[in-house]
């Protein structure tokens, strides 16, 4: 642990005390409404619920801009900016201004010499995931400020949709948020989804925290199979289910147990038997989703085409043959039957390789037809990726103590794939899980409608396995039958210590109840300062370290904490707080507390330069 002042603070008591229960720095507020948002790779969704209606219902927004013919949950994650040459983009300050989102983005890109005028940004998603190292998006803008714009756009259309519901008889102050993210994303990708939403106008800094809420996706998704299809299967008290979250970006999966209680109300049951879910072990999740098997159908259009038909079509054009690619061949894909892609009119058979021409003994070339076997389509685009997610279910289901495991659900725009769930089922039922399921025409709807869930029964999740160690730079006790020379450090009060150890807070794999608090208390040497940080590290090692210079050890974070007013305080004179940590939730929340009584719900600064 470290800070502005000379000396780290020193740990007086390595054991944490009983988990407490803090008093929020926020009177609670009741809301009355839940809008979800899932913020997709390909496509986005929003739902909301009321939270005094009995069941609860959640409500789809169905009507998007721009969407002619029957509507459709669902818009694509999409924006068109104006396009900037270099000399412009080194004159303007500003970023430039969204000009179109979802299907109007779509539209605006078929129209002639579009590509000349504009940038058409997608897929901006999985820049925020740093672990992915994508390249820079065009026109000088950075992710945030892509997801920010686009995430605004989204929610002034839903509030416009609430308008004219029943929802307009509530205050926007009384709108409790819910926004998705992957599971498999670190602290700082989450953390940058809360100060999006933020920009983007959901919620403000000054409003309680818990008034935006952020849900991993495959949670969500659990919460809305557990809602909908419980009665549907006999879900079962005991019973185990796995969530195989397959969307456009990330495929998270997860394991929860379904505990059966009682709902208690002044000591005397109210609303029956409550159904809550418990966290089985680690979740794991990989970026192996349906944007990938774009990626391999590109290659093989390259291969059949050859660099000369390639480059005769321009960008329009490519879209267009991508996107049959996507509307077309993609959610219909059985393993069996064949396809076929409508080649643009710059193209023509001269320009083609022989062996394609060979290859067409059933001349669909001359009617402007490029015929994909479905042998091609199998082993060169769909089982590539498609192994990657049963090898991931298959690290999950092992992960699991007993390999006892009930049921596994199919959720998510991928999931909803024909061929990926005869390819579960072929490779896990019954040998290792008793069924494999799938919502049907609902599964790429299961993360925003459970998110919806989860606003309104936010309790239904009583506990999560961590999926990493976490722990603080400390000052402990020098010893020198351990420790290097390199580590020993003089106090001001002459104690002999050893820097940079590692105190863990919390252990890769340990399960927590979501208001679980981990309480250590601290000194620090008072200086005119008033300020120590913190330095949060994290490590995906199967084993705690001792230092938190250690290989796998990561700084993730910087936690400031002011000090109170002291002014009967003299320099280097032990000033004493506690620090509670809170992780069984999605986000990392940490409260400081010094003698004086005096309590600061810290924030955690993902962004600062921690190098």
């Amino acid at each position: 642990m470290t800070g502005s002042n000379p000396q780290p603070p020193t740990l007086v008591n390595p054991q944490p005390h009983s988990p407490g229960n803090p008093q929020p720095t926020h009177q609670p507020v009741e809301y009355k409404v839940v809008i979800a948002y899932d913020f997709g790779t390909t496509y986005s969704g929003a739902a909301y619920a009321f939270t005094h209606s009995t069941p609860t219902e959640v409500f789809d927004i169905q009507k998007w801009p721009q969407k002619g013919g029957n509507y459709y949950p669902k818009v694509p994650t999409l924006s068109v900016y104006p396009r900037l040459n270099e000399k412009h983009q080194s004159e303007t300050p500003k970023r430039p201004v969204l000009s179109g989102w979802g299907h109007g983005a779509k539209k605006t890109m078929l129209k002639p010499g579009a590509t000349k005028h504009n940038v058409l940004l997608s897929r901006f998603k999985l820049h925020l995931d740093e672990s992915l190292k994508r390249p820079p998006l065009e026109n000088g803008i950075t992710p945030v400020h892509a997801v920010t714009d686009y995430l605004a756009a989204l929610h002034q259309h839903t509030l416009q949709e609430l308008s004219r519901s029943f929802a307009k008889n509530y205050h926007p102050d009384t709108f409790r948020y819910c926004l998705t993210v992957p599971a498999v994303w670190s602290d700082k990708a989450k953390n940058s989804m809360r100060q999006v939403a933020i920009q983007a106008g959901l919620v403000s800094p000054s409003d309680p925290p818990d008034r935006l809420v952020l849900v991993s996706e495959p949670e969500a998704a659990a919460i809305y199979c557990e809602e909908t299809m419980s009665e549907e299967i006999h879900l079962k008290d005991n019973d185990r289910i796995m969530i195989c979250d397959a969307g456009g970006g990330t495929v998270d999966l997860i394991v929860f147990q379904v505990n059966f209680t009682n709902d208690l109300k002044d000591g005397n049951l109210w609303g029956g038997n409550r159904r809550e879910l418990k966290e089985v072990t680690k979740g794991i999740g990989e970026s192996c989703g349906s944007v990938f098997l774009d990626d391999r159908f590109y290659t093989l259009l390259q291969q059949k085409l050859g660099d000369e038909a390639m480059n005769k079509m321009n960008q329009r054009e490519l879209n267009g043959v991508l996107n049959q690619f996507i509307d077309n061949v993609k959610p219909d894909f059985d393993g069996v039957s064949d396809h076929f892609i409508e080649l643009p009119r710059s193209i023509k058979l001269n320009d083609l390789p022989e062996t394609v021409l060979e290859d067409d003994i059933n001349g669909y070339l001359d009617e402007g037809m490029l015929k994909l076997s479905a042998q091609e389509l199998t082993e060169q685009v769909f089982n590539p990726v498609i192994d990657q997610v049963l090898s991931l279910i298959d690290r999950q289901y092992q992960q699991i103590p007993d390999g006892r495991l009930d049921y596994l659900f199919l959720v998510g725009g991928f999931g909803s794939s024909k061929y990926l769930y005869q390819k579960v089922q072929n490779a896990f039922q019954p040998r290792k899980i008793n069924q494999v399921l799938n919502p049907e025409e609902r599964a790429a709807l299961a993360v925003v409608r459970g998110a919806a869930y989860f606003g309104v029964h936010s309790q239904t999740i009583v506990s999560r396995v961590s999926r990493r160690t976490y722990g603080i730079n400390i000052l402990k006790p020098f010893e020198k039958n351990i420790d290097p020379l390199s580590k020993r450090l003089v106090q001001p009060d002459g104690t002999i210590r050893c820097k940079d150890r590692f105190s863990t807070f919390v252990k890769k794999s340990d399960e927590l109840s979501v208001d679980h608090c981990i309480e250590e208390k601290y000194f620090v040497y008072y200086t005119p300062d008033k300020i120590v940080t913190i330095v949060l590290y994290a490590t995906e090692n199967d084993n705690a370290p001792r230092y938190c210079d250690e290989s796998g050890v990561h700084r993730i974070a910087n936690i400031s904490i002011p000090f109170p007013d002291m002014p009967y305080m003299k320099r280097n004179e032990r000033l004493w707080f506690t620090v509670r940590m809170f992780f069984g939730r999605t986000e990392i929340r940490m409260e400081a507390e010094f003698s004086t009584g005096q309590k600061y719900d810290v924030n955690c600064d993902f962004h600062a330069d921690l190098k």
